[in-house]
């Protein structure tokens, strides 16, 4: 019988970090634990680094190789895959499922399904759902790797969009509540229905009008 302890990663703590009830740290990733049940012994795993001054609420599941950077906060019921990185000052969410590998950057808030490998720019805000493809299902769970999104600085991905497949989204990119985007979404539009794509600029809708005309002040990145 393997003995999951055995295969823990070690966690480091910096100063001020507060931790709720029930969270697991340092899970060993399937691949080892399955190679442990093979041979019947394995290493420790790799270090969870956790920054300064994160709050890490009820029922939180950190996986091996995870890094937090300095503020984050994670909420109850959050799970963050192996070798993911967190940027500083970023939350996730109540009950937000971050796959293996995911690079978040700082200031971020993340909700919903991230998938294996995801890329997610600082200051992003993705409440919806970042998933592959999932075109070659008769090759196995494990045998294919597929290409994840990628999410560029100061973009949105509102409540029930999907962002699908290898596509890049933004930077200064809106995806609206219940998008479906299969293709690349240029810079600075706002993105409705399935792959309409809009310049922000031509934007006509009311809603929204804020987080346009904040990006359109002078000396803001990407402002005319």
């Amino acid at each position: 019988m393997v003995d999951l302890d055995a295969l823990r990663g070690e966690v480091r703590r910096a100063t001020g970090v507060v931790v709720g009830e029930g969270a697991v740290f340092g899970c060993p990733k399937e691949a080892r634990v399955q190679a442990a049940m093979a041979s019947g012994t394995g290493e420790v795993g790799r270090c969870v680094d956790i920054g300064a001054g994160c709050l890490i609420f009820n029922h939180v599941v950190l996986y091996e190789g995870v890094q937090l950077g300095e503020g984050c906060v994670v909420e109850d019921r959050v799970r963050v895959g192996y070798d993911s990185v967190i940027g500083a000052r970023s939350r996730l969410l109540y009950g937000a499922y971050i796959c293996d590998r995911v690079q978040i950057g700082s200031g971020c808030r993340v909700a919903g399904f991230v998938c294996d490998g995801t890329w997610i720019g600082a200051r992003c805000s993705v409440m919806g759902q970042l998933v592959h493809e999932y075109t070659r299902p008769h090759q196995g769970w494990w045998a294919v790797d597929e290409e994840p999104p990628r999410i560029e600085d100061d973009s949105i991905v509102a409540f029930g969009a999907h962002v699908v497949g290898g596509v890049t989204v933004g930077p200064r990119s809106y995806v609206a509540a219940g998008a479906i985007v299969t293709r690349d979404v240029p810079p600075e539009h706002v993105a409705t229905g399935a792959n309409e794509f809009t310049p922000a600029d031509q934007w006509t809708g009311t809603r929204l009008r804020d987080w346009i005309e904040h990006w359109q002040k002078p000396g803001r990145s990407g402002a005319r």
